[in-house]
């Protein structure tokens, strides 16, 4: 089969883009760090979800379709480059017109590739119109980015577009257990919920977040009622790890979704921080440790031994989202930078383990 090499470069990108925006983040939690750039903290969320898991997720799917093309530079890889263009930009120079519409050609092209090859291969079903709809998403939020609407309005917008591609990865992944009819109704139901706020936080931010909380709410209860991953909680080794991973990653959004739903329109401040990290830090990263042993071999070509340590920093990643959110709705201030630094020792150790993980399988293999 032949690889494409554009995976090294793009994989690289990515985990710089993910540094600077976990330096930023620590930055923006209040400590005192040396500035890599004067506009990166004000840059900390659009660099993470535009340049980070934007330019992760067009990555998977661009591996995938050339794997499955037998093409090395497929078109596709073109959504993941201008991603992280995109997302370098930012680091560098804050957000200049050419930054957002990298990011806007990105998510226009993300979206192209899942119509494209969904429709030339007759492969449209729900889970591809759900992942579909989180490109769409994405693309809103950037075209609304672009126009001058503030992050904290089109934030919403980006974060459905990584909240739809996993419900999507997800329900692809429960085909094994044969859903009902009914079944699939029930998630398009809450699917149609959480978009139709997402997109009414663009006209009237408090009635359409706490729309897209209900709506939140009902996709974190279908996932943990129907979901492959509740049904494989006690099993043992890597199966079981991912399980809990994604199992309590379901709780923290459904959390998100009842304080949408509470705090009602959010600008800045301890009520914003809890909404916008209960899904971010609590289930998108729940998702990241879930999904790493699958995702990073397929895109660094290198096997992932499973090691019971890697619940140490999983664990650690909840204790700093709880720690995170009292604080939050303590209003203590402290409380949230200790939270933001054990959030960031979590992520390097989950990393670490990686690297150990691929060194750890070589040398099984030798």
């Amino acid at each position: 089969m032949r690889v494409s090499l554009l995976r090294y470069p793009l994989f690289i990108v990515v985990i710089l883009m993910m540094f600077a925006g976990g330096w930023a983040a620590l930055q923006r939690a209040g400590w005192r760090l040396p500035i890599l750039s004067p506009t990166l903290i004000g840059m900390h969320g659009p660099l993470m979800i535009g340049g980070v898991f934007g330019a992760l997720i067009a990555l998977e799917r661009a591996v995938a379709i050339s794997s499955l093309l037998r093409s090395p530079r497929h078109w596709s890889f073109l959504a993941p480059a201008l991603a992280g263009i995109g997302g370098l930009l930012l680091v560098l120079g804050g957000a200049p017109l050419v930054a957002k519409l990298c990011l806007v050609s990105s998510s226009l092209l993300l979206v192209g590739v899942y119509s494209f090859t969904a429709t030339k291969h007759h492969y449209w079903s729900l889970h591809t119109a759900i992942m579909c709809l989180g490109a769409v998403m994405w693309l809103v939020g950037n075209v609304f980015w672009t126009a001058g609407y503030p992050v904290y309005i089109v934030v919403h917008a980006w974060m459905a577009f990584i909240v739809l591609t996993i419900v999507g990865e997800r329900l692809e992944l429960s085909r094994v257990t044969r859903l009902t009819r009914r079944t699939e109704h029930l998630l398009t139901g809450a699917v149609a919920i959480y978009a139709i706020g997402v997109l009414l936080t663009l006209f009237d931010l408090a009635g359409g977040l706490r729309v897209a909380g209900v709506g939140a709410v009902l996709v974190a209860l279908w996932l943990m009622r129907y979901d492959i991953a509740g049904k494989r909680l006690r099993h043992p080794g890597l199966t079981g790890y991912v399980a809990f991973c994604l199992f309590t990653g379901y709780i923290w959004l459904g959390i998100s979704g009842i304080l949408a739903v509470s705090f009602g329109a959010v600008y800045a401040g301890f009520q914003y921080d809890a909404v916008i990290h209960a899904v971010v830090g609590g289930f998108v990263f729940s998702m990241v440790f879930g999904h790493a042993p699958m995702i990073f071999p397929a895109l660094t070509g290198r096997q992932i031994a499973y090691m019971n340590a890697f619940y140490f920093p999983l664990v650690i990643l909840h204790a700093s989202i709880v720690l995170r959110e009292i604080s939050n709705l303590n209003g203590s201030f402290e409380g949230r930078m200790w939270a933001g630094m054990i959030n960031a020792v979590a992520i390097l150790l989950f990393l670490g383990m990686m690297a150990y993980g691929a060194v750890r399988h070589a040398r099984q293999q030798g």
